[in-house]
């Protein structure tokens, strides 16, 4: 089909003219497609048809019916009573081979693969298959409608069921695809109403083709057109109404997204081509210009198809609003003056070059923002936001503070043309200043009085304005400002708005890496006096390390379940598939069987080894489920009983909390199972208030008091209580001579910010 109609488009020619029938009954050109023929012979608008084909045009069957000139042998037509005959007709120019048959076969063969490609990765998803359906339908549309110029009545039935279709074929993937969520878009008894409604239009259309129905036609093409408006806006309605409904789910980005490609896609052709052809006779902008914007609802989709990912629309809508308002302005002031100069325009042609002027400067805002167009002269020294990208970069290497004071002393020096840049401390208690680093020069004076009468200036970035120059704060330590100064501009014109904002920024950059120098030299100074005094670890160095350490188990856990333990059970299988064969000798099978026994111990040593390091469940089902797993696990392989009781543990833990307790209590067995010769192993974990409260009990050989005080002599309890004291609990372990062990662990439980930073 689609072959047939590029060959209608390259055999036949597109005359492009409209024909009205006057008053007197002669038939007039009342429109004249520059594109074609009649725009390449100056045909114009007014003049009268005489001849088609040697008959008079009431003769010509797609000028009756149509009001278009299909077959073409000759033509007559008389302009001021001058008649002129054409007998000669290309089938093509370089204007009807561009846009009736190139540009149309490379939609059409786009969206041919791509409903291909849909349709053979996922031939049984009933959502896919609609949407394969819907891609052809758009791009055999696109691709008959040069066809259908030509007054083909298959390119028109093409037409015209690919039209009434478009609609309704993306209503029901919309039902469909919404089905997935369990979102009813609209009844199916409703799809298919319309459904027949618009087969039923197609059908009287049809039937106009071989029987005359007089001025039907111009009723059934309006039809067309408003069913087809109707339609959309009825699509649009329902997925506003659901985008209301759901815009505080996971589901606004989508409903955002099909509301974005509907309005782009059909509003162009709805407003500026169908209801103004429908309800005033005349084409805003002509059809196959706005034709053009359906294609986008395909892209939009393939977009969503290959990259997987949805478009920002919060951000869109924001610069789209943005864009349209300067736009507004600029066109106002464009076209203002035109309408002075220029009096041989018409209403329409007013409004289209309004229109093109209006969408031609919201493209430039787009493309300008988009590619960062800047003119050649401009040098990169005022480039504010690559200096401050290059500046950010460099201070990422820095490791001194000396060092990021000369930089940032530089950096203003190179950009602005100022001669004295400094950085100064200033002390709140006795308002004295030392210089840090740069020139001499500072104005003291004027500093302390301004900060007297603005003392609440202490943030990074804030600005303190001076006689002589600009003042902006880095960073507050101790009672004292870190200051930046810059001097007054060498050209003596003061400091513009995008200079003091890149001031600013850099000195809330510069303070934000202080505030990193400060925390590391806090650290340094607290590992050195831990060091000194002999002092355990800090428990935030404790905790950090616990965390690197669990970080590393789950990662580990992870490599062992998706690498070796995968090959393992390829192997397994293997032997498995070997042992069905019935040609092995005895002594083969015994050694296969031992073989397969021994891979499957590795496999469950693997499980086991990934459990042990990563524990399954314990986010899901919480601690006490946990830990009732763990125990059972140990209850099949130790010799002693084991009770838990956690009914009373009632508190809410997160992760880091939970997986301690779950470490501790696996210490806790393991050394019950290697050391403790115990036959009774005793559990109980509860919560009173903010309070978590762990005991165990064992009646085995017990410790030695010396080995209770010495964490050298007890690895494992020396792990359980720096655990405790990373998460500033307490621990206490008891022994007697007579054997058994105890212990009470106490954890206070805060409500605290989960993404609150480790001090």
């Amino acid at each position: 089909m689609a072959l047939y109609l590029v060959y209608v488009t390259m055999t036949q020619t597109y005359i492009g003219i409209n024909l009205n029938q006057n008053q007197e009954g002669q038939w007039e050109v009342s429109a004249v497609d520059p594109i074609g023929w009649a725009g390449h012979h100056d045909i114009q608008t007014g003049e009268v048809l005489v001849e088609v084909n040697h008959m008079q045009p009431d003769e010509h069957r797609s000028i009756r019916r149509y009001g278009v000139i299909g077959d073409i042998e000759q033509l007559k037509t008389r302009k001021q009573g001058v008649e002129s005959e054409f007998t000669t007709f290309p089938s093509t120019n370089s204007d009807t081979l561009l846009y009736h048959t190139i540009i149309p076969s490379i939609v059409f063969m786009i969206l041919f693969a791509l409903s291909s490609f849909i349709y053979t990765r996922k031939k049984e998803d009933r959502t896919a298959l609609i949407l394969s359906l819907f891609f052809l339908n758009v791009g055999l549309g696109y691709l008959s409608a040069g066809a259908s110029a030509r007054a083909d009545i298959i390119a028109r039935f093409i037409a015209g069921l690919s039209f009434m279709m478009t609609p309704t074929l993306f209503l029901h993937f919309l039902v469909t695809y919404f089905l997935r969520y369990r979102i009813y878009f609209i009844r199916f008894r409703t799809l298919i109403i319309l459904y027949g409604v618009n087969l039923l239009i197609v059908l009287i259309d049809t039937f106009s083709f071989f029987f005359n129905i007089g001025g039907l036609y111009s009723i059934i093409r309006n039809t067309h057109l408003i069913l087809f408006s109707f339609e959309i806006f009825w699509c649009l309605a329902v997925l506003v109404s659901y985008y209301v409904k759901y815009r505080k789910t996971i589901h606004k980005p989508v409903f955002q997204n099909m509301i974005f490609g509907i309005v782009v896609s059909f509003f162009p052709f709805i407003f500026l081509t169908a209801l103004p052809s429908s309800f005033f006779g005349v084409d805003i902008i002509p059809p196959p210009v706005s034709a053009v914007f359906i294609i986008f609802l395909p892209i939009f989709f393939l977009y969503l198809v290959l990259t997987n990912r949805l478009f920002d629309i919060d951000f869109i809508n924001s610069r789209l609003r943005y864009y349209s308002f300067i736009s507004v302005i600029l066109t106002v002031l464009i076209i203002g003056p035109l309408t002075m100069v220029v009096t041989n325009i018409t209403i329409i042609g007013w409004i289209r070059l309004t229109l093109s002027i209006y969408a031609a400067c919201i493209l430039f805002f787009y493309l300008e923002e988009r590619f960062d167009f800047k003119p050649r002269f401009m040098s990169k020294k005022h480039n504010f936001q690559d200096r401050l990208d290059q500046f950010t970069k460099d201070i990422s290497n820095i490791l001194k503070r000396e060092d990021l004071d000369s930089r940032l002393i530089r950096e203003v020096k190179e950009v602005l043309p100022v001669a004295s840049v400094s950085l100064v401390q200033f002390h709140k208690a006795d308002a004295s200043f030392k210089l840090i680093e740069g020139d001499k020069g500072f104005p003291e004076h004027g500093f302390r009085y301004q900060y007297k009468e603005n003392n609440d200036v202490n943030e990074a970035g804030d600005l303190v304005r001076l006689a002589k120059g600009k003042c902006f704060i880095i960073s507050e330590r101790h009672e004292s400002l870190h200051i930046l100064w810059v001097d007054n501009k060498l050209n003596h014109t003061p400091f513009n708005q995008d200079e003091i904002s890149w001031l600013k920024t850099m000195a809330h950059y510069t303070g934000i890496v202080y505030q990193n120098f400060q925390l590391i030299e806090g650290v340094t100074e607290e590992l050195k006096q831990s060091m000194y005094q002999n002092n355990e670890a800090p428990s935030w160095l404790l905790r950090l390390l616990f965390n690197l350490s669990e970080k590393e188990r789950a990662r580990l856990a992870y490599d062992l379940h998706d690498s070796a333990l995968q090959e393992q059970l390829v192997w397994y299988r293997k032997v498995e598939e070997l042992l069905e064969e019935e040609k092995l000798s005895p002594p083969t099978e015994r050694t296969l069987s031992q073989v397969k026994d021994g891979l499957l111990d590795v496999v469950q040593q693997i499980r086991d080894t990934c459990t042990f390091l990563r524990p399954p469940f314990l986010k899901e089902t919480g601690i006490v489920q946990a830990l009732q797993h763990l125990m059972d696990y140990y209850r099949l392989h130790a010799n002693f009983f084991i009770t838990f009781e956690g009914s009373q543990f009632t508190k809410q833990l997160d992760h880091e909390h939970s997986l301690a307790i779950y470490r501790i209590v696996q210490e806790l067995l393991n050394n019950a199972l290697k050391h403790s010769k115990a036959q009774l192993v005793q559990f109980d974990l509860k919560s009173e208030g903010d309070m978590v409260v762990l005991n165990y009990k064992d009646d085995g050989v017990g410790l030695p008091l010396q080995e209770l005080n010495n964490d050298s002599q007890s690895m494992g309890l020396a792990g359980i209580r720096q655990r405790v004291r990373s998460l500033q609990g307490d621990v206490e372990f008891f022994s007697s001579s007579e054997g058994g062990f105890e212990l009470a662990m106490f954890l206070q439980i805060k409500n605290q910010n989960p993404y609150k930073t480790l001090k």
